[in-house]
């Protein structure tokens, strides 16, 4: 039975270990024609597929093209952000934290709750140096996140960057 793959990720498979077609041929067992077919066509059969998904480390799954609808290849690329989303992430996000992170270091009572958070959490056998790196990172998290909200709904909105329809 032939099966169907997905050409950009069997390049990308194999260019991301430096092989070149010959190199995968040998490491896989099969004819270099068939590396070339395969690679041009995605067209394979399971003794094929079987033998890359082997040599790459990954199931057949991965290596299978999935005949979704185009609604369902909406795929998360944080890279694609557009700009205008990226500029709203930095224009919430840099003043949000620099005033929670100004409070933090000067221990602000306003800032008690990440404390708080971290020993809810966390046990108090911590180093307290550790426990001061953990309270820093909630605070990140704590601010950060919420402050990207803002910047994925223009994009949703506008359908740019992420929520972009691509037809791969």
């Amino acid at each position: 039975m032939e099966m169907q793959l997905n050409t950009k990720r069997l390049k990308i498979y194999r260019n991301s270990r430096a092989w070149s077609q010959s190199q995968l041929a040998e490491v896989s067992g099969l004819s270099l024609r068939t590396i070339q077919r395969i690679e041009k066509t995605g067209v394979a059969s399971q003794e094929s597929v079987k033998s890359l998904a082997a040599v790459y480390e990954c199931t057949i799954t991965e290596l299978i093209t999935k005949k979704t609808p185009l609604k369902m290849k909406n795929k998360f690329h944080f890279n694609k952000i557009s700009l205008k989303a990226k500029i709203i992430h930095l224009s919430i996000l840099l003043p949000a934290f620099s005033i929670a992170l100004y409070l933090f270091l000067m221990d602000h009572d306003s800032i008690a709750w990440v404390n708080i958070l971290r020993d809810l959490i966390f046990s108090s056998s911590i180093s307290e140096q550790r426990l001061g790196k953990i309270s820093f990172l909630i605070l990140v998290l704590v601010v950060g996140l919420p402050a990207l909200i803002p910047g994925f709904v223009y994009d949703f909105i506008n359908k740019q960057g992420i929520f972009e329809k691509s037809y791969d």
